[in-house]
């Protein structure tokens, strides 16, 4: 059955608490709204209205046809405590609520009370057009799809929370009302299960109202966004996808930026012009009285002329400001931006030489050891290769040599070793390091 709900000046809120107001609706078939807003707007509190859960503080709700079925499917935390998988799929899907209806229109048949035949009429349409007659053979083949392996006689209470997730979803699946309310259906699906869920959405000839804050899910799935704006008291209505209200959202706020801007630029200036006016005439009433004669009548005269002509311009500018049509200041949003500093490269010691230096000769008979893997073996006979070179054979980056001369020192840089006969270094050299500095050659 196509419906369609329509939702005019509604109002809501919390004791003196105002969460909404003025706000105007409809929801025709094949039409998915999504409703945005800060958490504690009213987005659920309105899906409540919309169910006939609650009632209004102001404003009308009508549905038509009159017997159309609006599925109002909340968050569900927690679990009943005794219902089974198979009952809260009736639950949920409300053929339960059908089921009652129509067994208590069925018991006034048999009493032969007034107008039994229309109210059971009207109860076994609803409970056909809610899909009671085989709800049992849909769960079970939808239960299964979903990897639900468990039994439908199971109390809710067993189940897993990835268990508890599918269940919740394979009552969505299951539903077959006129007009969808859900809000934040896509809580602890997997990919899978958006998947599911995104494919019902859209393929969904019954209108929807949904809340999310999944942005992805939003983008695929609605054709229109309403927003609840808590802190400007106002309820937007965007056309089009989420996309599209995001980037109308920024331009009627930079708009509403330029125009407020320019009001308390104006302002500013008539301000400022009415002060300056008012310092005039002050000074000219001082210097009429300072410098007025008391035979000067003429001069008298024009000078408290002038100062009346300075105070009528003040009254006039201050009549602008009065008439000035007020723009309120638009709410400065806050944006929460992370940056991740770009840590100084570590260094790193490549090789080290703590031994006495000793001449080309005797680094002949040197040995080097690598770290990382342990390998030896004998310097280069020409160490003439930048400190960047990597050492031979090769190693890791970061690896010291325990001992000997890396094969791209210099000549007076070597490793330590004996030489047969004893030992002998470098006459120019210092024992361990650069000639000039002595320092101990280390390479980052």
């Amino acid at each position: 059955m196509s419906a369609t709900l329509v939702a005019k000046d509604l109002a809501a809120g919390h004791g003196e608490r105002v969460l909404f107001s003025g706000l105007d609706l409809v929801v025709a078939p094949g039409d998915v709204v999504g409703l945005v807003g800060a958490n504690g707007a009213g987005k659920s509190t309105l899906l409540r209205l919309l169910a006939g859960l609650d009632t209004p503080e102001d404003g009308t709700l009508s549905l038509g046809p009159p017997t159309a079925t609006v599925g109002h499917l909340p968050q569900e935390p927690d679990r009943r405590p005794g219902e089974t998988v198979r009952t809260f799929f009736a639950r949920r899907t409300g053929v339960a609520e059908a089921q009652l209806a129509l067994d208590t229109t069925t018991q006034a048949l048999v009493d032969e009370r007034p107008g039994a035949d229309d109210a059971y009429a009207t109860a076994l349409e609803r409970w056909l057009a809610l899909g009671a007659a085989d709800l049992d053979e849909r769960a079970e083949e939808t239960a299964a799809q979903l990897g639900l392996s468990v039994s439908l006689d199971q109390p809710m209470t067993t189940l897993s929370g990835g268990q508890a997730a599918r269940a919740s979803l394979a009552s969505l699946l299951l539903s077959r009302y006129d007009i969808f309310l859900l809000d934040e259906p896509t809580n602890d699906l997997d990919l899978d299960g958006l998947h599911r869920l995104e494919s019902f959405v859209t393929g969904l000839r019954a209108g929807t109202v949904l809340v999310s804050h999944d942005r992805e899910f939003l983008t695929r799935t609605v054709t229109r966004v309403v927003e609840l704006d808590l802190a400007q008291q106002q309820v937007n209505t965007y056309g089009g996808g989420y996309t599209s209200y995001l980037e109308e959202r920024e331009r009627a706020r930079r708009h509403a930026r330029e125009q407020y801007e320019e009001y308390a630029d104006t302002k500013a200036a008539l301000e400022t012009r009415a002060h300056t006016q008012r310092n005039w005439m002050e000074k000219g009433v001082k210097n009429a009285r300072r410098k007025a004669p008391d035979n000067d009548k003429i001069g008298r005269n024009a000078r408290v002329e002038a100062t009346e002509k300075q105070a009528a311009k003040a009254k006039q500018t201050q009549r602008l400001i009065e008439r000035m049509e007020v723009v309120e200041e638009p709410r400065k949003e806050w944006e929460l931006r992370m940056e991740i500093a770009a840590a100084p490269r570590a260094g790193a010691v490549v090789a080290t030489c703590a031994a006495p230096a000793c001449d080309a000769a005797t680094s002949a008979s040197a040995r080097w050891t690598c770290r990382s893997t342990g390998r030896t073996g004998s310097p280069s006979p020409a160490p003439t290769a930048p400190a960047s070179r990597p050492c031979s054979p090769p190693c890791s980056a970061g690896s010291r040599w325990r001992r000997g001369t890396p094969p791209w020192a210099p000549a007076w840089w070597s490793a330590r070793s004996t030489r047969r006969g004893g030992s002998s270094a470098h006459p120019d050299r210092t024992a361990t390091g650069h000639p000039a500095t002595g320092q101990r050659a280390t390479s980052r």
